[in-house]
């Protein structure tokens, strides 16, 4: 954002879609615009784009919506299988009932993780290639995931997305005005976030046209 000449422009345009975000297509809205931050930075350029051609917006935030949502199915579906299959069980078998949920907890979290690390690739990926099934194609960025580059950014946006909820909440405290500022720092951050993911993104694929199918051993994520 501190390379665009119009940045106070754009934090008031997103801070007032935040502001309304409550009326769902402003959220929308919001979204496609995050997408085309994603798509920028992995293109190369570093200045934050602009708010224009809203019909683009509205139709990549509604597609970036849809993939994070069959994305979040997966861990969805085993806490329902085995979280509520356990409560079920519980019923009649106490203690098996309580194992089950207990692994459902587990397995849950481990495939939150899994798909919070995986989707901001995804998400990329749909950025570059405009198409959705782009995000599915788990092939094609793998060897991203496995890069220590994807992986160091993405606990770098964890850090500023923890950061950024402490510091919005803090704002939000202050009666009447905090809630109205914390929705511009809210925006600011969340371009900040995608500016790491793409930044990310592109590092890893470079190392992969870079070294080929050896990235997948020479620059492992762990």
């Amino acid at each position: 954002m501190k390379d665009s000449d119009d940045a106070v422009t754009k934090v008031l345009v997103g801070g007032l879609l935040v502001i309304f975000s409550f009326l769902i297509i402003p959220a929308i809205v919001l979204e496609g615009y995050m997408i085309r931050v994603l798509r920028e930075v992995s293109e190369g350029d570093t200045e934050a784009p602009m708010f224009d051609e809203w019909t683009k917006l509205f139709v990549d935030g509604l597609k970036a919506l849809v993939i994070a949502f069959i994305y979040l199915l997966v861990p969805t579906v085993i806490a329902f299988v085995f979280i509520g299959g356990g409560a079920a069980l519980a019923n009649d078998y106490g203690v098996v009932g309580g194992f089950v949920a207990v692994v459902g907890s587990v397995l849950t979290f481990l495939a939150g993780i899994a798909v919070w690390y995986t989707l901001p690739a995804a998400l990329v990926r749909f950025a570059e290639k405009n198409t959705m099934g782009s995000a599915f194609e788990y092939e094609s960025y793998l060897p991203i995931l496995r890069d220590r580059d994807y992986a160091t950014g993405w606990l770098i946006a964890l850090a500023v997305v923890v950061v950024a909820v402490v510091v919005v909440s803090a704002i939000a405290a202050v009666p009447i005005i905090g809630w109205v500022v914390g929705a511009f720092v809210a925006f600011y951050a969340h371009v900040m976030v995608a500016f790491i993911y793409g930044t990310a993104y592109a590092e890893a694929d470079e190392h992969r046209l870079r070294e080929g199918p050896e990235v997948e051993e020479g620059r492992p994520a762990v």
